[in-house]
């Protein structure tokens, strides 16, 4: 058997870092799914809030012509009904933020990049932009700063 042939601790290691990044990918592709369901869910309380509201009458904001419809106890009613559809989409954003904090940190202690600059990359790229809040420079041409 050559020394071809077998693994070497910097082989293994080097597998082990790529294994890790690519689950880093997946966990970081999970989260941002996991924050658009998130985003989902907030929208359907806010329209099924509204719909349930608006089913009560005309004047659920009390500015109607029915003074004797729905009172504040109906439409707290409403509102309560559906809360737990914002509290499970707060739990579902906060599950996708950490998995991509997770799958961040993860990246960099591999010696990935976030950004998508390497070391010893030159910075006349034009993948890095001048940030608009910056003295000169204007947003987008490029050039950093000297």
């Amino acid at each position: 058997m050559s020394e071809a042939d077998t693994v070497t601790a910097a082989d293994v290691s080097g597998l082990n870092q790529a294994v890790v990044a690519r689950a880093a990918n997946l966990a970081r592709l999970a989260g941002t799914g996991l924050l658009i369901v998130a985003g989902l869910g907030v929208v359907a309380w806010g329209w099924i809030t509204l719909r349930g509201l608006g089913l009560l009458g005309d004047s659920f904001l009390g500015f109607g012509r029915n003074p004797s419809g729905p009172g504040l106890d109906d439409q707290i009613d409403v509102v309560v009904g559906y809360i737990s559809l914002l509290l499970y989409s707060s739990l579902v954003a906060g599950t996708g933020l950490g998995l991509r904090l997770a799958a961040d940190y993860t990246v960099t202690r591999t010696g990935g990049s976030l950004t998508g600059l390497a070391a010893g990359e030159p910075l006349t790229t034009g993948r890095l932009r001048v940030s608009p809040f910056s003295k000169g420079g204007d947003a987008g041409d490029g050039e950093p700063e000297a």
